[in-house]
């Protein structure tokens, strides 16, 4: 028989033993480090000699081994229910003043403020190596200046806090073309789709409002030439109404451009556009089929500037140095001209073609770092772009308006931006003929807030 401090001894061993074999379980990267310690604690207080220490480090490294040679489950390949999503919104809280000057035809235009909220969220969805799918859903305006190309709301737009609508922004197929081996990159898109005709190379406002998603099928490609130089295209067929019974009111878009990367930290680029506005006489939104017209010229488009269709020519260019990494500073200019408008006599007044726009400023700085500034001048004549599609917060979406813009964006928190916009407008041409009813003049209210300071704050929150 055992003495019995030989028996607490054996006893003490298996309770270490079994102890490491539990540690060899739950942290198999350190346990036998561990083990391997407390053996030589032991030791040194006489509680074991050294057969027992080498037999208890001995049943450790038979453990590893058989720990070492179980099959590793396999892992499952099923694909989560959110796999391939990519997920993206945002909110915008704006305040917008108003400070009129003086109304064309005598009425006086009151100073305003409101608040005003947007908010946008949506997906993409990639299909398998060459299709993906976008939905994007909006806040959505349906009075004042930002119908069917605005997201803002007005707090107070409708009475008694009612509800307000959204709509589909987006929702379009993307399919991406193979590389025929020269670094280009095609893709074709049906549905609801951003606009590629916009970019962001100075103010790109005059012609597209960036809250209108077009509806058609579009192409876009980019050709890496080398390191230094880029080229793309843009095409688009775009339906402006759906007709049963004619040819449907639609535009052609055609737009090729360049950049190239000069030495100095210089880099140009310039691009040029056509637009085919075809068959807008077929929109059948009234009963004589001038529904197009009527509401072009609402906002400022004369009959002499269809011929009965538009064709919009444009061309931009800019210039940027990056010398200095916080103050990148990029110089832009814009010009277009409907070839379709021509002189006439309008309302009993010989009238122009009014067909030109134009623009040109400089943006500076980073908005991540310290700041992003610009100051800009646009130029819309009265017929020069389709009124029904140029930017809503740059003169309420009306042509026959010129003016400056000074703006300034600044990222205070991640994801998280602060913008202010000052817009300064006023009519290019007026009609001297009472209470209205010349070519130049649109409505009493209209114009009686064609003389105007904006300004816009907004907090910009994305996720």
């Amino acid at each position: 028989m055992l003495g019995s401090r030989g028996s607490v001894r054996a006893l003490f061993c298996a309770a270490v033993l079994s102890m490491g074999t539990f540690w060899a379980g739950a942290a198999r990267g350190d346990d036998a480090s561990a083990v391997e310690q407390i053996v030589a604690v032991l030791r040194e207080k006489g509680l074991i000699d050294q057969a027992t220490g080498d037999e208890i480090l001995a049943k450790q490294a038979q453990s590893e081994v058989k720990e070492n040679a179980k099959p590793t489950p396999a892992v499952s390949q099923a694909p989560g229910l959110l796999d391939g999503f990519i997920f993206s919104g945002d909110v915008r809280l704006r305040d917008e003043q108003f400070w009129y000057n003086h109304g064309l035809q005598g009425t006086e235009a009151n100073d305003n403020n409101r608040f005003r909220y947007r908010a946008r969220f949506g997906f993409t969805k990639q299909v398998n190596d060459w299709a993906l799918v976008g939905v994007r859903l909006a806040s959505a305006s349906n009075t004042g200046d930002g119908v069917n190309r605005s997201t803002n709301l007005s707090a107070g737009e409708t009475s008694d806090f009612s509800y307000d609508p959204i709509f589909f922004d987006r929702l379009y197929a993307q399919f991406t073309l193979p590389d025929p081996g020269i670094g280009l990159t095609t893709t074709v898109t049906g549905g609801k789709m951003a606009n590629p005709f916009i970019w962001k190379n100075g103010l790109d406002k005059m012609l597209w409002d960036d809250d209108i998603s077009p509806e058609g099928v579009q192409i876009s490609s980019t050709w890496a030439v080398n390191e230094k130089a880029k080229l793309w295209g843009n095409f688009g067929y775009y339906v402006e109404l759906q007709n049963a019974s004619q040819v449907d009111p639609r535009v052609f878009a055609y737009q090729f451009g360049g950049s190239y990367k000069l030495p100095e930290a210089f880099e140009i680029g310039a691009r040029a556009s056509y637009y085919d506005w075809q068959f807008l006489g077929n929109d059948s939104t009234s009963a004589t089929h001038t529904g197009y017209f009527d509401r072009a010229r609402a906002k400022g488009n004369l009959p002499n500037g269809f011929n009965p269709d538009m064709h919009i020519m444009e061309s931009s260019g800019y210039v940027t140095w990056g010398g200095v990494q916080e103050w990148p500073v990029t110089f832009w200019g814009s010009w277009m001209q409907n070839l379709a408008a021509d002189g006439a006599v309008v309302s009993g007044v010989r009238i122009g073609a009014n067909d030109t726009a134009y623009g040109y400023g400089v943006e500076a700085g980073d908005m991540k770092r310290w700041v992003r500034v610009g100051v800009a001048w646009q130029h819309v004549e009265a017929n020069a772009v389709p009124s029904l599609y140029t930017d809503s917060d740059m003169f309420d979406g009306l042509t026959n308006r010129e003016g400056w813009a000074l703006y300034a964006s600044r990222e205070i928190f991640a994801n998280t931006e602060v913008r202010l916009w000052l817009w300064d407008e006023s009519p290019i041409k007026t009609t001297q003929s009472g209470v209205g009813g010349g070519p130049f003049n649109i409505s009493t209210a209209t114009d009686s807030q064609a003389n105007r300071l904006r300004l816009q704050t907004d907090l910009m929150l994305k996720f």
